[in-house]
């Protein structure tokens, strides 16, 4: 009975992937409708990782009207079983105040959960939130990081109507400093030719800085209207496998 019980076990996990994975290619296809009702029915069965697509396309109006309320409501539901790109989205919309009620000391909390699991955005956005670099100890990356792979499309921009809400600050994204112009801009041609064409149309911000006594080249990108939105590009940009730099949220 164990051993038929496992088994059952094992099948149920991998027809679940099998139809996250064709769920994705819907949505890779531009099926939103098809993406939708699929994701829907997979996050209602409790799916993290559908949750989570599931908030992406509520936040964006994708076969669906923008409802913030219930992006919020579905990446609590995938951060509530510790999955940490929802974590991470969670503590950005409490500091933000998107679709719920801003707390930023709710936020630092799912931020901090998000980093202990190896998530970049979220210990950078911790430690603009405390200046404390001490507080939040990184694991190596785990499997996760690996498989959050999907593309939204470029027309949207990581952008939508509601993001008017920090419209006198600009955000970007950082993909790394180098000592030189010339260094950055080798950077940036290495950033687009591994970023499976989620970088295409943007264009390279190059900023001269000091690290410590150092002269430093930063290489940015974007003019994002909130963070949410630039930590959008950022984490599924971080979790492409053939990416090879860093990439964090900044803003001015």
């Amino acid at each position: 009975m164990r051993i038929m019980a496992i088994l059952l076990l094992l099948a149920s996990s991998l027809r679940a992937v099998a139809d996250f994975e064709a769920a994705s290619q819907a949505y890779r296809d531009r099926d939103y409708d098809g993406a939708f009702k699929a994701f829907t029915e997979l996050a209602k069965n409790g799916d993290a990782r559908s949750q989570a697509v599931l908030a992406i396309m509520y936040k964006y109006g994708e076969s669906t009207a923008i409802d913030l309320e219930q992006a919020f409501h579905w990446y609590f539901e995938a951060a509530s079983q510790g999955y940490p790109p929802a974590e991470y989205n969670v503590g950005i919309m409490l500091v933000e105040g998107i679709g719920v009620t801003a707390d930023p000391e709710a936020a630092k909390e799912w931020l901090s959960r998000a980093a202990d699991s190896g998530h970049e955005a979220a210990r950078d956005q911790f430690l603009m939130l405390t200046g404390d670099a001490e507080t939040v100890k990184v694991s190596e990356p785990v499997a996760w990081s690996q498989n959050w792979n999907l593309r939204l499309p470029n027309d949207i921009r990581f952008q939508s109507p509601e993001d008017e809400i920090n419209r006198y600050r600009t955000y970007r994204i950082q993909l790394g400093a180098m000592s030189s112009i010339a260094g950055a801009r080798r950077l940036w041609q290495q950033a687009l030719a591994s970023s499976d064409s989620l970088l295409k149309g943007f264009e390279p911000v190059y900023r001269e800085g000091k690290s410590g006594s150092t002269n430093v080249w930063r290489v940015q990108s974007g003019n994002f209207t909130s963070a949410s939105s630039a930590g959008d590009l950022c984490s599924q940009y971080k979790a492409n496998p053939r990416s090879e730099t860093g990439c964090i949220v900044v803003s001015e």
